[in-house]
């Protein structure tokens, strides 16, 4: 009996110290959440002074003003300008010079068949493209008389009124101009070119006969690319590559026309509007002002980013290197355009009407979107550069 009540009592004495043992380690707990939850409290109360510091870091470790950045920055400019010079050069030549100097260009003259619809590889490669015939067989008087529909092409309309000239419809129309020796209105009205004789006057006082691309009688649109469709049944291979060769010669001559003076209408505009398409590449708005200028933009600043992350050493944190890239490439787009911005203003104001035709506009429309890219990925890195550091400052206690 006594020595179950002594195990009893030793049993309890067990219990009670397995209490405090517990309670103890409770208490622990409680100290070690209230440490914590105080330690988050801190946190909370100077985020602001966390982030300004982080903010701090994050320039330092991303600023441009180094060894390595700086010469690329410069670099980047010195193309972009660059570009703007040669893209304001190109605009003050005329068609005949650019095409002299694309490699492989030969003179092209006129001395076509006369055959309805039909032109042959050898005809397309050493005539001029169809639709840049201005000259008319008839006079205007003629057209009158007869009531037949005048065609009303001219050295100041015709890169508006030729659908060959528009940039996207001139891969269907043009080329089929080009394979059938026609020219087609930008109200879809189609005419036969044919080469003929037109007295000229050279500078001694000699009168001369000039052979020259005319337009002469009505065709019919529907007709040139039924013509069309026929040859490639009929002619097989050699049909399909007259096909290719007139479609090579219209994609080579809207390229030589982008970067001339006049260049080439917004696409499909003239269609519904000659006057709006030419009144909008009057104030520079047109293919070549937006095409050749933000192609050059982008091909730079590709170039630029692709250059400057082969300089990336192991040891530098990848995204904090994009970031630097971003701003090089940013900050080189932004000075170049206001600059270009700003000379094209000063000329306007001094009185040169064709200033606006002369600013890159392409480039200044890739530069805006450069600007919201480059933002968006330098938040997106600072946005997981604080929340990092945030988080490390939570995790802060646990280490202590």
């Amino acid at each position: 009996m006594e020595q179950s009540k002594k195990d009893n009592i030793e049993s309890i004495l067990l219990d009670l110290d397995g209490i405090l043992q517990r309670n103890a380690q409770i208490d622990s707990d409680i100290d070690v959440l209230n440490k914590r939850v105080d330690h988050r409290i801190y946190i909370c109360e100077h985020t602001r002074d966390i982030l300004d510091a982080a903010t701090k870091e994050f320039n330092g470790l991303t600023s441009i003003l180094n060894k390595k950045d700086i010469p690329f920055f410069i670099f980047s400019i010195l193309l972009q300008c660059s570009i703007k010079y040669v893209i304001k050069k190109l605009r003050e030549m005329s068609d005949k010079k650019i095409a002299d100097k694309i490699p492989g260009h030969n003179p092209e003259h006129s001395a076509r068949h006369g055959n309805k619809y039909y032109a042959s590889i050898e005809e397309i490669i050493t005539n001029p493209v169809p639709f840049d015939a201005i000259l008319k067989e008839h006079e205007n008087r003629w057209y009158k008389d007869n009531n037949e529909i005048r065609p009303g092409f001219n050295g100041f309309n015709h890169r508006t009124k030729a659908l060959g000239h528009d940039p996207l419809l001139g891969l269907i129309f043009g080329t089929a101009n080009i394979m059938t020796a026609t020219i087609t209105r930008n109200d879809f009205v189609s005419w036969h070119v044919n080469t003929l004789a037109h007295s000229r006057t050279a500078k001694n006082g000699i009168e001369y006969f000039a052979y020259l691309d005319t337009i002469c009688e009505r065709a019919s649109t529907i007709e040139i690319f039924s013509q069309i469709i026929n040859r490639l049944k009929e002619e097989g291979k050699e049909g399909w590559m007259t096909l290719g060769c007139a479609l090579l010669k219209e994609i080579v001559h809207l390229f030589t026309d982008i970067p001339s003076q006049k260049s080439l209408p917004i696409p499909v505009v003239p269609v519904f509007s000659e006057k709006m398409a030419r009144t909008l590449s009057f104030y520079g708005l047109n293919t070549g002002t937006i095409v050749q200028g933000g192609f050059a933009t982008m091909l730079i600043n590709w170039l630029i980013g692709f250059l400057h992350k082969l300089c990336m050493n192991a040891k530098e944190d990848g995204q904090l290197y994009q970031v630097r890239t971003q701003k090089i490439i940013m900050y080189s787009n932004i000075f170049a355009t206001v600059s270009d911005l700003g000379y094209t203003m000063l000329k306007a104001y001094l009185g040169d009407k064709n200033a606006m035709a002369k600013f890159d506009l392409g480039g200044y429309i890739v530069t805006l979107y450069q600007i919201s890219h480059s933002s968006s990925v330098i938040s997106a890195v600072e946005r997981e550069f604080y929340t990092k550091k945030i988080i490390d400052e939570l995790n802060n206690y646990v280490v202590l």
